[in-house]
């Protein structure tokens, strides 16, 4: 159960960023899977946001 607080703190958190989506083929055609991300961000200890948001930095840097 949350707070008022709580709540009030995750919507101020939620202000500060930018949501981005893309969507995949479930078949694997674009090259690659949703279960393919997941495992390389598990197997590299991060989280799946993290680790997309590093392979954007490596492609853009």
């Amino acid at each position: 159960m949350s707070t008022d607080a709580k709540r009030a703190g995750n919507a101020r958190h939620l202000e500060k960023l930018e949501r981005v989506v893309f969507r995949l083929h479930k078949d694997g055609t674009d090259g690659f899977t949703k279960e393919q991300i997941e495992a390389a961000a598990q197997a590299s200890g991060q989280s799946v946001n993290a680790w997309i948001i590093d392979a954007i930095k490596d492609k853009l840097l």
